[in-house]
């Protein structure tokens, strides 16, 4: 039919998603100059077209063409429940390939059909989308078996989805509100699983998808908002701590690991090519809960020298490459300490009993013997694998009182070590060291909160380590084993006012330069050292694991990792220590936050502010080591000044700290 013809027809055309009678007024080249049910005159384009009435419209009052035109659309809806798609394309699916509306209403009717059932037709075909698909006006393409098939598996799906979408989206209100139990308990159960997985993988299978959608359109898609929903349901515990699970850390060991920690535990102590050191008075300077010793010192004095012996636990002759509690700390990384609970690198039966360095039990050690002038030269340093015995087990607090009353072995220890710590400094050692904050939840759920600041005791041991750590990394680098060091670059900027503000001192950690693992070794600014790596903690770190193992594989003659296979080594534990890191870093802060909620919200504390933003501030809340928003201040505030806040809202969860300044 030409485009002339449709002048004065009703016609079925696609107009907003939907399909409505028009009137044809006029044709203006390829466009039809409509009269729409509304009243409405519109130019549409002739591919909205879907049917065409046979009659023309004699009348030409446009009132009573608008008044048909409304008429004409509800007997069309009417007039397609007239029509049984289904039964009508199993007549003709085997016959024929495509047909006019006109001859497929004729076979179903068995007579001539009227220009109104034919546009029925058109309607309840094009609505239902399965049977036939529409080709051109009045015209129809007849969908195979196979295509039907598909077309109703796809439909079936999607009304299953929608039926599961409707009852998300019930679940959810009830929950807001406080009214579970309305679903059924195994719609309820599949939700609330649902909302968990959602937490943990944000992305996955219909489940997730689903609760993301109903999520998404209450504004609740932040995972932390499923996790607040979740507590509330009671599905998890207030303190759940989703991060563990979600960047997948192995919380738990696995049987392969369990089967060969338990296989360690009856190895019996190889002595052969060790030195025997049971005879010094050996002794460990920890806290009073530690159990994963993993450290220890002895002292020799003579009439000219004075011997230093630094005793590290030897983890790398039980634990070997490529076996499961290897790999396992490849992918832990680290021991993770958290506020109330400690998950071990290693099975508690190792890291805490047999690679532990218990009081009165013998035990394999790799150890570093220093040798220094009455004058306090250092002039000799050997690494030695060795067997060792503890003979006293003494924590920071003693240390520091026998310090405090002068005991002679202790005094020239702690001389020795400082004079180092001054060499390093001389040489750059440039470190900001802020009180450390310990954050402990005892079984009953009470939080504490301790400072602890460096004393002798723990300089005495932080000071012997790093001089273990550092003959470590010179005697990599010399005999040019394959290894990771540490190295890190000189800050950016440099406050000379740090030295007596704590101000100065937050602000120069902005400007310090992050701490690097490379397969060379370089400058360690922080430290003040050539070269540097660590090995004094194996049980708590893989990376020190790795060293001892290279260290001491080269001593004695063993089969060492290549450069290539350290390269190799070296993105997984990366990655798997920046994990572990933020682990612990995201723990503490949420029960430090918690804490400040339970017991001080009522309370005046501290502050520093260290920088204004508009109507709000960052203070800096000394006792806590923690940084939050100030609010509240009418008066001018300065980066630096001192001020007295108390908590206006804290959301440990979120991570919220706001404080209003007083």
């Amino acid at each position: 039919m030409s485009f002339e013809a449709l002048l004065f027809r009703l016609v079925e055309v696609f107009h907003k998603d939907k399909i409505i009678t028009c009137y044809v007024r006029d044709v203006k080249g390829k466009r039809l100059h409509l009269l729409l049910p509304t009243g409405r005159e519109e130019l549409i384009s002739h591919t909205a077209l879907v049917s065409v009435s046979k009659e023309k419209i004699q009348d030409k009052n446009l009132s009573s063409i608008e008044a048909l035109l409304k008429e004409k659309n509800k007997e069309r809806e009417r007039l397609k429940e007239l029509f049984d798609l289904k039964e009508l394309w199993e007549v003709v699916v085997d016959d024929l390939k495509e047909a006019s509306s006109w001859e497929l209403v004729e076979l179903y009717l068995g007579r001539a059909p009227t220009s109104d059932e034919v546009a029925a037709f058109m309607r309840k075909a094009l609505e239902d989308k399965i049977y036939f698909a529409f080709e051109s006006q009045d015209f129809f393409k007849v969908r195979t078996r196979d295509e039907v098939s598909q077309l109703l598996h796809k439909r079936e799906k999607e009304l299953a989805r929608l039926k599961l979408l409707n009852e998300a989206e019930l679940f959810l209100t009830n929950l807001l509100q406080g009214k579970m139990g309305i679903l059924s308990e195994e719609s309820e159960k599949y939700f609330l699983e649902g909302l968990k997985e959602y937490v943990l993988f944000e992305e996955g299978d219909e489940k997730i998808k689903i609760i993301k959608e109903v999520l998404n359109k209450h504004g609740l898609s932040e995972p932390i908002k499923a996790v607040e929903l979740l507590i509330k349901a009671g599905v998890v515990e207030e303190d759940w701590f989703f991060e563990l699970e979600k960047l997948k850390y192995p919380a738990e060991f696995s049987q392969e690991e369990l089967k060969e920690a338990e296989a360690l535990l009856k190895k019996s102590l190889n002595f052969e090519n060790r030195e025997d050191f049971r005879h010094l008075h050996t002794f460990t300077i920890d806290a009073p809960e530690t159990e994963d010793y993993d450290d220890a010192l002895s002292v020799e004095e003579h009439e000219e020298k004075t011997v230093l012996y630094v005793h590290i636990t030897d983890v790398a002759s039980f634990i070997k490459p490529g076996s499961k509690l290897w790999e396992g700390a490849l992918e832990r990384a680290s021991t993770l300490y958290l506020p109330e609970k400690i998950y071990p690198m290693f099975p508690f039966t190792l890291s805490h009993g047999k690679l532990s360095l218990k009081k009165d039990t013998d035990r394999l050690a790799l150890t570093f013997k220093f040798e220094f002038t009455s004058s306090g030269e250092l002039t000799s340093f050997k690494i030695k694998p060795s067997v060792i015995k503890i003979k006293e087990r003494l924590t920071y607090e003693e240390i520091d009182k026998q310090l405090e009353e002068g005991e002679p072995i202790l005094k020239k220890i702690y001389d020795l070590l400082m004079k180092q710590k001054e060499k390093r400094l001389k040489t750059g050692a440039f470190a900001v060291i802020l009180p450390e904050i310990q954050v402990r939840v005892h079984p009953n759920g009470e939080i504490t909160v301790q400072k602890i600041e460096m004393t002798k005791a723990r300089d005495l041991v932080s000071e012997a380590m790093i001089l273990a750590n550092y003959y470590t990394a010179l005697f990599l680098k010399e005999h040019e084993i394959p290894a990771l060091f540490r190295s890190q670059k000189e800050p950016f900027q440099i406050f000379e006012e740090r030295e007596t503000s704590l101000f100065y001192q937050i602000l120069q950690l902005k400007f310090m330069a992050k701490s690097e693992l490379s397969i060379e070794p370089g400058f360690h600014s922080g430290l003040g050292l050539p070269c540097y790596t660590t090995l004094t903690s194996p049980i708590r770190r893989a990376l020190d694991l790795l060293i001892q193992y290279q260290l001491e594989a080269y001593l004695l003659d063993e089969k060492i990792f290549s450069k290539e296979e350290v390269l190799r080594i070296l993105p997984e534990l990366q990655v798997n220590l920046q994990r572990a890191q933020f682990l612990q870093a995201r723990r503490k802060r949420y029960f430090l936050l918690k804490y400040l909620h339970k017991y001080k919200k009522d309370e005046p504390l501290r502050g520093i502010v260290i920088e204004i933003q508009a109507k709000k501030a960052k203070i800096y809340l000394p006792d806590y080591n923690l940084t939050g928003e100030g609010f509240g201040f009418k008066n001018s505030l300065n980066p630096g000044q001192e001020v007295i806040v108390k908590p206006e809202k804290i959301n440990p969860l979120e991570e919220v700290l706001r404080l209003r300044i007083i």
